[in-house]
Formats: structure tokens, C-alpha cells, sequence
């Protein structure tokens, strides 16, 4: 009975001292727990506040580029005006430049025609200049042969003529030759007789 009161002494004292380390390790994990949450609860302070003070200087960001879309919106609106304005005004005068340049190439068309219908005149005019002067060019080489011919004759009957005056000239100087010497005997016979007669008076 001693024994058994023993061992239960003994299983009292290891059953004491299991509750009590039971106790210290669930003060031992309270504690942790405690800390753990104190810890927590601080980081997630700290974090908080990080997160809110990151949040407020991204807030600041987000509203200086929402000022900053607003503006450029706004100017680019004003531009797109302008731009609009200007295409208008560009797509006005390329659609007065379009009406004009109809106008001056039906004009042209026009003008075009009229020289395509002078020109076939005169290309048929030049066609009835070209024949007729063919016509003229044979008559003209016709009558230059004709006068090339003429000329030839006259040159011809040029220097016959010349060798016919030139015969009359010495046949004429030959009879005058003849004649004078013909008179200037009979002279020289008349004063012979002459001179006979006188010796026969004396």
C-alpha cells in the first residue's frame, strides 16, 4: 500500500509538474499570441499608415494628371477646332480649286477643240499649199529650162551675130579699102592724060 501510495505520489508530482509546464507553455504561447497580435497590430498600423501615406501622395499624383488630362483634353480640343477649322477652310478651297480647274479644263476643252479644228484646216490648207506649190515648183523648173533654153539661143545668136558683124565690119573695111584705091587710080589715069595733052599743044 506504501508502494502504491508512493506511486501515486510520484505520478501526482509528474501529473503537478506537467500541468504546471502545461500552464507555463500556455502562458509561454498566450505571451507569444499577445505579442504576436501587439506586433501585428503594430505592423499593420504601420503598414496602414505607410499604405495611407502612399495613398494620399498617389492621390496627389492621380489629381495632378487628372489636372494635367483635363488641360491637355481641353487643348487638344481647342487644336481639334483649329484643326477643323483649318480642314474646312482647306476642303473649301480644294473644292474651289476642283470647280475652277473643271472650269478652266472645259474652257480649255473648248479652246483645244477649236485649235484641234483650225489645225485640220490648216493641215488642209498646208496639204492644198503643198500641191499647189508642187505644181509651182514643176512650172517653175519648166520655165527656167525654157529660159535656161532662151538663153542659150540669144547666146548663141550673140555670137553668131558677133561673127557676122565682125565679117561685115572687115568686108565693109575691105570695100571701103577697095574703093579708095579704086578711086585713087582712076585719079592717078586722069592726071596722065592730062599732062599728055598739054605737051602735045606745045
Amino acid at each position: 500500500l506504501m508502494e502504491r501510495d508512493a506511486e501515486i505520489s510520484k505520478k501526482d508530482a509528474v501529473i503537478s509538474k506537467l500541468q504546471n509546464s502545461l500552464q507555463l507553455m500556455e502562458k509561454t504561447s498566450r505571451d507569444f499570441v499577445t505579442r504576436t497580435q501587439q506586433d501585428a497590430e503594430k505592423q499593420s498600423l504601420s503598414n496602414i499608415k505607410t499604405w495611407e501615406g502612399k495613398q494620399a501622395c498617389m492621390q496627389q499624383d492621380i489629381d495632378k494628371l487628372v489636372l494635367q488630362l483635363n488641360t491637355l483634353v481641353l487643348e487638344n480640343r481647342q487644336v481639334e477646332k483649329g484643326l477643323r477649322k483649318k480642314r474646312f477652310k482647306v476642303e473649301t478651297e480644294i473644292e474651289n480649286w476642283l470647280q475652277k480647274y473643271d472650269a478652266d479644263m472645259g474652257e480649255k476643252q473648248e479652246e483645244l477643240q477649236e485649235v484641234g479644228g483650225a489645225f485640220g484646216e490648216e493641215q488642209q490648207e498646208r496639204a492644198d499649199l503643198e500641191e499647189a506649190y508642187g505644181v509651182l515648183a514643176e512650172e517653175y523648173d519648166q520655165i527656167m529650162e525654157a529660159r535656161r533654153r532662151l538663153e542659150e539661143a540669144q547666146r548663141e545668136e550673140a555670137r553668131e551675130l558677133g561673127l557676122q558683124t565682125g565679117g561685115a565690119v572687115v568686108i565693109q573695111a575691105w570695100w571701103r579699102g577697095y574703093c579708095v584705091r579704086k578711086n585713087m587710080r582712076a585719079k592717078a589715069k586722069g592726071k596722065g592724060k592730062a599732062k599728055g595733052k598739054g605737051k602735045k599743044g606745045k
